[in-house]
């Protein structure tokens, strides 16, 4: 099974690869609005451009795993992410199966006030990732 922890910057009308050089790191994955989601679903389109950083570990290693290391690369990107226009809207994505994998599964202590400190709140609610901007 495939783990999934990934930041996204979205809300915005240009070319997601115009954020490399705002946030002086290349995205991990970028997506188009319009773009076909998959081959299997060519009529799903996505509905907004995206900036997409992960953890880019391996897909066995835990959730806990992949949240450390995203937060190690947030850290690095804390004063381009804060210097952003208030008009991008950023947050923390999770994949929905995390509790069916390990139902005994939750974040240290510093892990959550790593990712506090950069003014993001965890939640699995699953109902998105818009959690406004880094203002």
């Amino acid at each position: 099974m495939e783990h999934h922890v990934y930041f996204a910057v979205f809300g915005f009308d240009h070319d997601p690869r115009q954020l490399d050089l705002l946030l002086g790191q290349s995205a991990d994955d970028y997506w188009y609005e319009g773009e076909s989601f998959s081959e299997a679903f060519p009529e799903a389109r996505r509905r907004e451009n995206r900036w997409i950083l992960s953890s880019q570990l391996d897909h066995t290693a835990s959730h806990r795993d992949h949240f450390e290391k995203l937060l190690y690369k947030l850290k690095r990107l804390s004063p381009q992410l804060q210097a952003l226009d208030p008009g991008y809207r950023f947050g923390i994505g999770v994949s929905h199966y995390f509790v069916m994998d390990d139902p005994a599964f939750y974040l240290p202590a510093e892990i959550l006030e790593g990712y506090e400190s950069l003014g993001f709140t965890i939640t699995f609610d699953q109902l998105g990732l818009d959690h406004g901007t880094g203002n």
